[in-house]
């Protein structure tokens, strides 16, 4: 590890260690780009990438600045108006998007094991009337979702599943995910395993990514306008790093493979409960329950004495917060908001990082424990 002057003193292992292409692997990829003076609207770069993300994941694809535009373009495209049912477990980008499309978001509860929509819940949303569903695989892990594509076929509304984390990741049976709902979004945030800095993608069936790809563009064909829009376009540049990133992704999935392999081993603890079936995820983040919600601000200081960067997520739940408050219950959603820690993951730790990262968070449940 290296001193970083932007960072507290006292952090010795970062909540994220981004491993975004350094420029020499990029930057011949924008060659194209430069001869034909060529640097947005789906330039060289971005056709290529495109391409690329297709035969890599075997579903056509488009590029986007952001996964939240992404989200907020797929609405637009699809022309949902009114209730999108979303769980309040997650990021705020999700609710964020929905808003921006100029839809309602209305907050379902999740299922106590696995994080995401609760079957039961989801039916009852349903029956009360959506426009369509947003799926969130909780912190990228990587599950079948035929149950949820059942219920929202029978309902007659679109799913969409946001992946945010979760680009490159497998289900237990060995499939690559972004192949579910109408289409699955990914984000390329510095944050994330495929780490560019800002940009997304959408994974989808094709007549979807092309309609995505006109709201993307203000909404416009050959000139008219055609359909509600937004700018939410990828740059060449953005493309260009993330073809390099598309090239080393299965190294720094592989990474991350070890590291929570790792976590799952040393952190064998009566304090703490590991992801349930989460298939073959990328790992943005290692996430854990503390079965005694009190203990996590005490493990939260003891790892920070440590020189650990921890992280609630999500906290507090959609549902409880200033911007998006409502006054349903959804009790699980609540519990695990309260009780649910991320552990750094890193793509590119050496042995020797992650025994002694694994070391230190097992020595802070001991000090929690023992208190």
């Amino acid at each position: 590890m290296t001193d970083n002057p932007l960072r507290p003193a006292w952090v010795r292992f970062p909540f994220i260690r981004p491993s975004v292409p350094a420029p020499e692997e990029w930057l011949p990829d924008l060659a194209a780009s430069y001869e034909a003076g060529w640097f947005s609207n789906r330039g060289p770069a971005v056709q290529a990438l495109e391409q690329e993300l297709a035969e890599r994941f075997g579903r056509p694809a488009t590029a986007v600045a952001n996964a939240t535009v992404g989200l907020t373009a797929v609405f637009l495209a699809l022309d949902v108006r009114g209730r999108v049912v979303l769980p309040a477990f997650t990021f705020p980008a999700t609710a964020c998007a929905v808003d921006l499309a100029g839809c309602e978001p209305v907050f379902c509860d999740v299922d106590e094991k696995t994080w995401e929509l609760d079957r039961a819940a989801l039916k009852k949303a349903l029956a009360g009337g959506a426009a369509a569903v947003i799926h969130v695989r909780a912190f990228g892990l990587c599950r079948d979702l035929s149950e949820v594509e059942d219920l929202c076929a029978a309902a007659g509304v679109p799913l969409v599943v946001d992946s945010a984390a979760g680009l490159g990741g497998r289900t237990a049976m060995g499939d690559q995910i972004g192949h579910a709902g109408v289409c699955e979004v990914f984000s390329l945030h510095a944050t994330k395993p495929f780490a560019v800095g800002e940009g997304g993608v959408v994974l989808g069936d094709a007549e979807v990514i092309e309609a995505v790809r006109r709201a993307s563009n203000f909404g416009l064909a050959d000139g008219d306008v055609v359909g509600r829009g937004l700018n939410a376009k990828m740059d060449e540049f953005a493309a260009s790093r993330s073809r390099a990133m598309l090239r080393r992704l299965d190294a720094e999935i592989e990474g991350r493979a070890r590291h929570a392999a790792a976590y799952r081993e040393a952190l064998d603890h009566p304090l703490v409960a590991h992801p349930v079936n989460p298939g073959a995820p990328p790992w943005q983040t290692y996430p854990v329950r503390l079965l005694d919600p009190a203990a996590r601000p005490a493990l939260l200081d003891e790892l920070t004495a440590r020189g650990i960067e921890a992280r609630a997520y999500y906290a507090p739940a959609l549902h409880e917060s200033s911007a998006f408050r409502s006054n349903v219950s959804l009790p699980v959603c609540e519990r695990l908001s309260r009780s649910i820690l991320c552990l750094p993951s890193y793509g590119n730790a050496t042995e020797d990082e992650i025994a002694e990262l694994t070391g230190l968070i097992a020595e802070s449940l001991g000090a929690v424990m023992n208190a």
